[in-house]
């Protein structure tokens, strides 16, 4: 199919429509016995944040609502935009498509479409920055930040897809102990999240980290102090790496 202006708004508001009825119709329970915002007590692990945390979404759904309506309205656009509207399309049909497996405790099948959905991010993110390298205008509210949020936040969200259907199938996580395994899961996820930070320096993408990881600091202060302070000293280095990168914006450079 070729391309066009059209044809790639029309998929993209279809896409849109098809993510808000799967959103709703899971939301009131039309699918599995888990409708948004409920989890069964098995798939709780460690690693997952206060209840809060996941509040991003609102701003995250905003955005992806936001994006084809200015699209749509704005008088000039790139060609580049294109192939972007097809990702962000397939994107949003990969999470309506999430949301009505994960209300059955269809895990494993959850991991393979969030890991599509990271999937989409990278190539939507990494056709924003060749926009931005070939001078081409781009509304960073509008068209860019949302995909910012977004892609730190299914980075993280990655990790704990795979970590509750680890625990939801009874793993025995070689013989570790839940604390440990969480520790050495949230050491990765951090190391993950600052390698990312410094290929894109994209200050969005990290502050994502940055709320993530004091929902589960605040989760996990009283109960289980040690996961508690591990999580505040992975936030306070996402925090001071911002700090650098406002200050001194060529120590963060890509390896």
């Amino acid at each position: 199919m070729i391309l066009t202006h059209k044809n790639t708004h029309f998929i993209s508001f279809i896409s849109l429509t098809l993510l808000l009825i799967l959103y709703i119709m899971t939301l009131n329970g039309f699918f599995g016995p888990h409708p948004i915002g409920t989890t069964s007590t098995s798939t709780r692990p460690l690693i997952v944040p206060k209840g809060f945390a996941f509040s991003i979404w609102a701003l995250i759904y905003t955005g992806l609502i936001t994006f084809p309506i200015y699209q749509f309205i704005k008088k000039k656009e790139a060609p580049q935009w294109r192939p972007l509207r097809v990702w962000y399309s397939i994107n949003v049909i990969l999470n309506g498509l999430w949301l009505v497996c994960a209300s059955y405790d269809w895990l494993w099948i959850t991991v393979i479409i969030i890991l599509m959905m990271l999937f989409s991010l990278i190539k939507i993110d990494h056709q924003i920055r060749t926009m931005k390298n070939e001078g081409i205008k781009i509304n960073y509210w509008m068209e860019s930040f949302v995909f910012s949020i977004y892609f730190g936040w299914v980075t993280l969200a990655t990790v704990l897809n795979i970590a509750a259907a680890l625990k939801f199938y009874e793993w025995n996580t070689w013989g570790i102990s839940e604390l440990y395994w969480s520790l050495l899961i949230l050491s990765v996820t951090g190391i993950i999240i600052i390698r990312l930070f410094r290929w894109y320096r994209d200050q969005a993408f990290i502050a994502v980290g940055v709320w993530a990881f004091w929902a589960l600091t605040l989760r996990h202060w009283e109960s289980l102090p040690i996961l508690a302070y591990f999580s505040l000293g992975i936030m306070i280095s996402f925090i001071l790496l911002i700090i650098i990168q406002m200050v001194r914006p060529t120590e963060i450079v890509p390896d």
